[in-house]
C-alpha cells in the first residue's frame, strides 16, 4: 500500500476545514433567514415565564431545630466520638419518622384541618445537619402564621412519637419556630432567564425543523451550492409562462 504524501494530506485537511466552514455558514444563514420565526417562538415562552414569576404567590418558610441526645449528661472530657456517632445515627432514623403518615394524621386532627396526610407531608421538610446531632424541620405555606403553627405542631407530635417508640426522651427543641417576616426568594430573575434560554432553544429547533422539511431545491443557486459547479443555462417552465401570458 502506498502512503499519502504530506502534500496530499495537507490538501485533504484543507478541504475538510473548508467543508466545516461552509456547513457553519449554512447554519448561520438558516438562523438569519428564520430570525422572525425564532423570535415568534421565543417571545411567548419568555412572556409565560415572566408571568409565572410575577404571579407566583410568596411562600413563607418556618423552621425549628431539634437536638438528639442519649438522655445522659456528659462532661466535655467524657463525651467521646462513639457517643456522638450513636446520636448521629439516631438523627438519620428520626428523619424518616418525622414525615410519617401517623404524625401527619395527628397534626391534621389536632388542628382540625381538611387535608390529606400526603398533602401535609409534601410541605414538611426534615433535614439532618451534616455531622451534628441536630435536625431541622421546616414547613412552607403562603400564610406565615400557618407555616409556624404547622412546624411547631409537627415537632411536638414528632417528639411524642419518639417517646412512644423508644420509651425515653432524647429529643429537645433547641430553637422554636418563629413567624417569618419575609417570604422566600421567588427567584424571578432565574425563572425569566431559564424561560429565555428555553424559548431561544425552541426557536432555533423550530427554524432547523422547518428548514429540513423545506429542503427542496427552490432556486438555481441552491442546485449550484449542492453540485459545487456553475450553472451555464436553465430550462424555463413553458407551461407556467403560457399561463401568465394568457392572463
Amino acid at each position: 500500500m502506498f502512503k499519502k504524501s504530506r502534500y496530499e494530506e495537507d490538501i485533504n485537511t484543507h478541504w475538510m476545514e473548508e467543508d466545516d466552514e461552509i456547513e457553519l455558514m449554512d447554519l448561520l444563514f438558516i438562523l438569519i433567514r428564520r430570525w422572525k420565526m425564532i423570535i415568534a417562538i421565543a417571545v411567548p415562552v419568555i412572556i409565560i415565564g415572566l408571568t409565572y414569576a410575577v404571579l407566583k404567590p410568596a411562600m413563607y418558610k418556618a423552621e425549628t431545630t431539634l437536638m438528639v441526645s442519649s438522655g445522659q449528661i456528659y462532661s466535655v472530657e467524657k463525651l467521646d466520638s462513639s457517643e456522638i456517632s450513636k446520636n448521629q445515627k439516631l438523627v438519620s432514623s428520626y428523619t424518616e419518622v418525622a414525615r410519617s403518615k401517623s404524625i401527619m394524621k395527628n397534626v391534621i386532627k389536632r388542628l382540625g384541618l381538611e387535608a390529606e396526610p400526603e398533602e401535609i407531608a409534601k410541605l414538611v421538610k426534615v433535614t439532618p445537619v451534616d455531622e451534628t446531632e441536630f435536625i431541622k424541620i421546616s414547613y412552607t405555606d403562603i400564610n406565615a402564621r400557618k407555616a409556624t403553627l404547622m412546624v411547631n405542631e409537627v415537632s411536638k407530635e414528632f417528639m411524642l412519637k419518639i417517646r412512644d417508640l423508644m420509651n425515653f426522651e432524647n429529643l429537645k427543641i433547641v430553637e422554636k419556630a418563629e413567624i417569618p417576616t419575609k417570604p422566600e426568594s421567588r427567584k424571578r430573575v432565574l425563572i425569566v432567564a431559564i424561560s429565555g434560554v428555553l424559548g431561544i432553544m425552541l426557536g432555533v429547533f423550530g427554524a432547523f425543523l422547518v428548514e429540513f422539511l423545506h429542503s427542496n431545491i427552490r432556486k438555481p443557486e441552491d442546485l449550484q451550492n449542492i453540485m459545487g459547479c456553475k450553472i451555464i443555462a436553465n430550462v424555463p417552465d413553458f407551461e407556467k409562462i403560457e399561463a401568465e401570458v394568457k392572463r
